[in-house]
C-alpha cells in the first residue's frame, strides 16, 4: 500500500475537528474551555473523558488513554494508522496524496473496501426491491401488505431484496472491478470453499430474503439481517431460520452493535431513554410510529458491550421484549448487565400472545403511553419473574433470593443495592432485616470463594496480571523517569536544551517507547533540529512510539516547579543507569578468578569511579534564560 504524504496527514489533522469525530460515540457537554462525557473505552458512571478543542486532543482519566483524531479512530474502529487517516479523509470529504506518484487515489485497505462493498451491496439489494419485475412486485407486496410497512420507510432505511438465485450480486460486484479478491472472502456475503482463491466461485449467502442493512454508529453499512420469505429456496443452508445475520467480519461483531443506534443516539437526548426491542422489524415499527430512540440487538441475547454503548448516550433503557416465555427470559438475562453498566432499567410488559410489532401497528402513537402506565421497575420485574405468585415455599423463597442476589451484586453502589433490597422485600413480602443479613452472608461467601480461587492460581503458578497495566519489553512500570521527563520537555520546551546538554545518551533506558522518544527529542535539541511539539511525526519509527507520544501529549499536565521535577527525573535516570552498572561490576568481580589480579584491579577501579559518580548526580542549577 502506498504511503500517505505527510502533508496530507497534517491537512486532515488541521481540518478535522476532534469534537466531530468523537460526538457520534459520546454525548459531550461543555465544561469550561473543554468538552466532557462518559468514557467511550470502558464503563463508568461519572464522566472522565475530556476533549480539548484548542489542542484537538482527548484524554480519558478512567482508562488512562489519550490522543488525537487518528488515535481515537484507531482505538474505536480497530484500524492501523494509515487506515485511520483514510477513514477520516473519506468521512470528511478530504483528498489524500500518496508518496509513490503524488496523485490522489482511493484508499486501498481491505477494511476500507469492505465498507464500500457493503454500500454497493445495499444499493444492489434496494434497487432489486424497487425493480418493476416479478421479484420486485413480490417483495414490495410482502413489505406493504404482509408486514404493513410504508414504502417510504423502505426507502429511508434502504430495505432490499435478495432474489432466490442471489440476485446477481456477485456478478455485479465483480463487473465493477473495484474490489480485491480478499475483500470478497472477508465480506461474509458469500460462501466459499476452504482454500478458494477465485472470488467468482462464491455462492450468495442471502437468497430469497428481505434484506435489512445493519449500520455502525457512523451510519455505514457493516452487515445485513435477512428475513425469510416464501421464496427462500429449499437448498438454502438456513432455510428454516426466520432471520439470518451476516457472520462476524472485520467490520461486524454482533455483540458490539445495536440496530438503529446510528439514528437513535441523537433523539435519545430529548427522549431521555432508549426503548430496546427484540428485532429489527420491531424497531422499524416503533420508528415509523414516532418512537425515535428505539434500538435492537442483532437477534441474540443482549451483551454488556451493547449496554455500555447505550450508557454513553442516556442513563436509562426501557425493555420492550416479546411477552412470551423466551422474551421474559431474555429480559431477565439483560437485567444484571444493565445494572453492571450503571443503567437504570425498566420493563414494559406485554401480554403473552403479543409482540411490539403487533401492538404498535394497531395503536401507533398511543401504544407507548399505555405501556408506560404499566412499566415495572427492575426489582419488581425480577421478583415477579423469579418468585411464584401464590404461596411460595421456604425453599422457593430461598432459591428466588439467591437468584435476586446474583442480579443485585451487579448494582453500581451500596446505596442502590440498599434501595433495591428494600424493593425486593416489598414486592416479595419478606422481612427486610433477614433479607439484608442473607445478602451480606451471600457477598461474604462470594468473597471467600474469590480469595480461594486466587490462592489456587498462585499455587499453580498462574500469573495474575492487571489488564490495565502496560508491559513492554519486560518493563512493567506504570511510569518511568524517562516518561516523566519526556512529559516535561514536551510541555515545558524551554527546559529541553539544558536537559539535552546534561543528560547523556547512554543513561537513558531505550527499552521503552518513552525512553526511545526522549532520546530522540533531546538529540534534536542538541543538534538544533527541534521541529516543535506539534510536528514530531518525523521522529517516530513505530506505532508503539506514536501511541506513547500522543498519550503523553494529550494527558493533562501542569507542574508548578518544572525545574525541580526535571532535576528529580535527571537524578533518577542517572542513578538507575549507574546502579545497574555497579551491580554488574560486582557480579563480574565475584565471578572473576582470584588469580586474575589485573582483571580484579580494573574492576575495582571502575567500581570506585561509579561509586564517586553516584555521589554527584547531574543538576540544572538555574532556570534557562
Amino acid at each position: 500500500m502506498p504511503k500517505i504524504k505527510r502533508s496530507s496527514i497534517d491537512d486532515v489533522r488541521a481540518r478535522v475537528s476532534l469534537y466531530d469525530v468523537v460526538s457520534p460515540y459520546v454525548t459531550l457537554k461543555k465544561s469550561g474551555a473543554k468538552w466532557k462525557g462518559l468514557s467511550p473505552f470502558n464503563s463508568e458512571k461519572t464522566p472522565s473523558f475530556y476533549v480539548d478543542p484548542g489542542k484537538n486532543l482527548y484524554y480519558c482519566f478512567s482508562s488512562g488513554q489519550g490522543g488525537d483524531i487518528f488515535k481515537f479512530v484507531q482505538t474505536k474502529e480497530n484500524l492501523g494508522f494509515q487506515e485511520a487517516v483514510e477513514a477520516l479523509a473519506q468521512r470528511f470529504g478530504l483528498t489524500l496524496e500518496y508518496e509513490d506518484d503524488g496523485r490522489p487515489r482511493e484508499a486501498q485497505s481491505v477494511r476500507k473496501e469492505l465498507f464500500d462493498l457493503h454500500e454497493a451491496a445495499t444499493e444492489h439489494f434496494h434497487a432489486a426491491l424497487l425493480r418493476n419485475d416479478d421479484d420486485g412486485a413480490f417483495i414490495r407486496k410482502y413489505w406493504t401488505e404482509t408486514r404493513k410497512f410504508a414504502g417510504a420507510l423502505a426507502r429511508e432505511f434502504k430495505i432490499g431484496w435478495a432474489a432466490g438465485d442471489g440476485g446477481g450480486l456477485l456478478d455485479a460486484l465483480l463487473k465493477s472491478k473495484k474490489f480485491a479478491p480478499e475483500t470478497y472472502f472477508a465480506s461474509g456475503l458469500f460462501y466459499y470453499r476452504e482454500g478458494e482463491r477465485d472470488p467468482a466461485r462464491g455462492k450468495s449467502r442471502f437468497r430469497g430474503r428481505l434484506m435489512i442493512p445493519i449500520r455502525d454508529i457512523q451510519g455505514r453499512v457493516i452487515a445485513f439481517t435477512a428475513r425469510q420469505t416464501e421464496r427462500t429456496p429449499t437448498d438454502d443452508p438456513s432455510r428454516e431460520a426466520k432471520y439470518v445475520n451476516s457472520p462476524e467480519t472485520p467490520l461486524f461483531r454482533k455483540g458490539d452493535v445495536l440496530f438503529n443506534l446510528d439514528r437513535a443516539h441523537a433523539p435519545v437526548r430529548e427522549a431521555g431513554r432508549f426503548i430496546m426491542v427484540e428485532g429489527q422489524l420491531d424497531a422499524l415499527r416503533l420508528w415509523s410510529s414516532g418512537v425515535k430512540s428505539v434500538v435492537a440487538p442483532q437477534g441474540t441475547a443482549i451483551t454488556d458491550n451493547q449496554f455500555l454503548l447505550l450508557k454513553r448516550y442516556a442513563g436509562r433503557v426501557d425493555c420492550l421484549l416479546d411477552g412470551d416465555t423466551a422474551g421474559q427470559r431474555a429480559a431477565l438475562r439483560a437485567l444484571p448487565l444493565a445494572l453492571k453498566a450503571g443503567l437504570e432499567i425498566r420493563f414494559l410488559p406485554l401480554a403473552a400472545d403479543c409482540d411490539p410489532d403487533e401492538l404498535f401497528l394497531e395503536k401507533r402513537e398511543t401504544a407507548l403511553a399505555e405501556l408506560d402506565k404499566k412499566a415495572q421497575s427492575a426489582m419488581a420485574f425480577a421478583v415477579r419473574s423469579l418468585l411464584p405468585s401464590t404461596h411460595p415455599s421456604a425453599r422457593e423463597k430461598a432459591d428466588a433470593l439467591r437468584a435476586l442476589f446474583e442480579i443485585l451484586e451487579n448494582a453500581e453502589s451500596e446505596m442502590l443495592r440498599a434501595d433495591y433490597l428494600a424493593e425486593i422485600c416489598r414486592y416479595a413480602q419478606m422481612d427486610r432485616s433477614g433479607v439484608e443479613r442473607d445478602f451480606v452472608r451471600y457477598l461474604q461467601q462470594r468473597a471467600r470463594r474469590a480469595i480461594n480461587n486466587l490462592t489456587v492460581d498462585k499455587i499453580e503458578n498462574k500469573p495474575v496480571v492487571a489488564d490495565s497495566q502496560p508491559v513492554e519489553n519486560g518493563n512493567d512500570k506504570l511510569t518511568t523517569a524517562e516518561s516523566e521527563l519526556l512529559m516535561l520537555v514536551l510541555h515545558y520546551e524551554d527546559l529541553a536544551p539544558s536537559i539535552a546538554h546534561v543528560l547523556e545518551h547512554q543513561w537513558i533506558d531505550i527499552r521503552t517507547s518513552e525512553g526511545r522518544l526522549l532520546d530522540r527529542v533531546l538529540a534534536a535539541h542538541r543538534e538544533d533540529a527541534w521541529p516543535g511539539a506539534d510536528h514530531l511525526d518525523e521522529l517516530l519509527e513505530t506505532e508503539a512510539e506514536r501511541h506513547a507520544l500522543i498519550n503523553i501529549r494529550s494527558k493533562p499536565f501542569q507542574n508548578d516547579e518544572p525545574l525541580s521535577a526535571a532535576n528529580q527525573c535527571l537524578k533518577a535516570i542517572f542513578e538507575t543507569h549507574f546502579r545497574r552498572e555497579l551491580k554488574e561490576l560486582k557480579t563480574r568481580a565475584a565471578n572473576t578468578p582470584s588469580a586474575d589480579t589485573d582483571a580484579h584491579a580494573a574492576l575495582f577501579q571502575r567500581i570506585n569511579e561509579v561509586q564517586k559518580l553516584l555521589r554527584h548526580p547531574p543538576h540544572l542549577a538555574n532556570p534557562p534564560a
